[in-house]
């Protein structure tokens, strides 16, 4: 990344543990999608593309030369009679004469220079700065879009190799338990009914074992498709840096930072702009040239040259447009109206991501406090369950369900560690990832039009 917006994001990277030699770290999933991610590339070679019209429309202000080279040939044949003929002698046979290749050549050199266009090119540059500024707050955008899908990918792999490995567990689990009820079924200590209990869940075990290799099959489908290669050993996840620690100030950071509020008010700004080039392009237009050109005098003497040198002031005035020059400026008007409201919406949209986001990460939270809490117990309870089953103060079937209830929070705690992580990640890509540079963002307000109220402020968080 050579944008010096995603600073903060190469910080984040780089501040990734490496975890063991051999395995791969979420740095470095980040780093390869960030390198080969087809959409993503793409998205760039569009930026760089639009880089470019800022440089076309300052390169509007200077001087334009241009030259122009011609090279004529002439095979003339003029044919003509000898006499002319009259009411008593017939026209004498017709004569030919030939003039052979006559050439000429000439060239011309031509600078020209705007002088006064009405303040067109100054709105044409604001214009094209706003729209390159746009650009890069969209790409900031995707780009926070495919960390997040790397991340989701990292976060599913190693949730479902975890759900495999203890649906597994489980199989061994209720297999040993196939054995004791085996024994004790043999001697007559337990029904048949024990035994097709415990078999039933044995085989419900070997189902949730194939379920959960379908599903860490499908999590790295989608790991190929967000990095561009399978994985590997994986490290385990790392912190994530830089998420807000009170709502207020992730509020405020995405009222400042949000790429898709800052790309809605920057695209505010070019229909503004577009107002003023409207408006201006009624008003008066001044511009110099001056040329000198050297050609042949005529194409039959073309060992006589004309040397011309002209230079002129142009001054144009449109006097009357039939109403199209007021109908352009109503229509720049509206886009802008159209496109400020966007922004409004924008922010409300980034707002209401905030909020949901930061909602679910506090109830996340605090749901793993308790789902740690009850794993602990029950853990305790299905140990308690096995000492009372051999010494018959508990059934079969009860000591499957306190199986099976332990081993159905140890998914709940695995999947709702999965779930925390990925909702701190959605709230720091709608906050501060890669957060652009602080001056270029205040200059949002500075343009924000005197007649329109501004957004209301978040109180500053320290």
């Amino acid at each position: 990344m050579t944008l010096p917006r995603i600073a903060a994001l190469t910080v984040l990277v780089a501040s990734l543990p490496a975890g063991r030699a051999a395995a791969e770290t979420l740095g470095d999933a980040i780093a390869m999608a960030y390198q080969t991610n087809p959409l993503l590339l793409a998205d760039r070679a569009d930026l760089r593309a639009l880089d470019e019209r800022y440089v076309q429309a300052r390169a509007a202000f200077g001087p334009q030369a241009s030259v122009n080279f011609q090279e004529n040939y002439n095979n003339s044949t003029l044919t003509t009679p000898k006499t002319a003929a009259t009411s008593t002698t017939p026209a004498a046979p017709m004569h030919t004469t030939h003039y052979g290749w006559i050439d000429g050549n000439g060239f011309r050199v031509t600078i020209a220079q705007p002088l006064y266009d009405g303040g067109q090119l100054e709105t044409a540059l604001s214009t094209a700065l706003a729209e390159v500024l746009a650009g890069r707050e969209s790409l900031r955008e995707q780009e926070a879009n495919v960390l997040n899908e790397v991340i989701g990918a990292y976060a599913d792999v190693l949730l479902y190799r975890a759900l495999l490995l203890i649906a597994n567990q489980d199989v061994d689990i209720l297999r040993a338990q196939m054995t004791e009820i085996e024994a004790k079924f043999a001697v007559k200590e337990v029904t048949i009914t024990d035994r097709a209990q415990t078999q039933a869940r044995l085989i419900a075990s070997r189902i949730g074992v194939e379920r959960a290799r379908s599903s860490l099959r499908g999590a790295e489908a989608r790991y190929v498709a967000a990095v561009g290669q399978a994985p590997g050993a994986l490290a385990p996840l790392p912190d994530l840096p830089g998420v807000p620690v009170t709502i207020d100030a992730a509020l405020n950071a995405a009222d400042a930072f949000n790429p898709a509020l800052l790309a809605a008010r920057y695209t505010e700004v070019v229909t503004r702009s577009r107002i003023a080039e409207a408006r201006a392009s009624d008003g008066f237009q001044v511009s110099l040239s001056a040329s000198y050109g050297r050609e042949p005098y005529t194409n039959y003497l073309k060992d006589q040259r004309l040397d011309a040198y002209e230079a002129s002031v142009t001054v144009n005035k449109p006097l009357f447009t039939s109403g199209s020059h007021a109908s352009r400026v109503r229509q720049a008007v509206e886009n802008d109206n159209r496109d400020a409201l966007k922004a409004v919406d924008a922010r409300r949209q980034a707002i209401r991501t905030v909020s949901r986001a930061w909602n679910d990460l506090v109830a996340r939270r605090q749901l793993l406090v308790d789902q740690r809490a009850q794993l602990k117990e029950e853990e305790k309870a299905f140990k308690g369950y096995k000492i009372e089953d051999k010494l018959g103060l508990r059934s079969t079937i009860d000591v499957l369900n306190a199986e099976q209830e332990y081993q159905s929070t140890k998914v709940s705690l695995f999947q709702g560690y999965h779930d925390e992580y990925l909702t701190r990640s959605a709230l720091l890509s709608a906050t501060t990832l890669g957060e652009p540079n602080r001056a270029r963002a205040k200059a949002i307000l500075c343009v924000w039009p005197a007649d329109r109220p501004r957004p209301p402020q978040f109180s500053t968080v320290s």
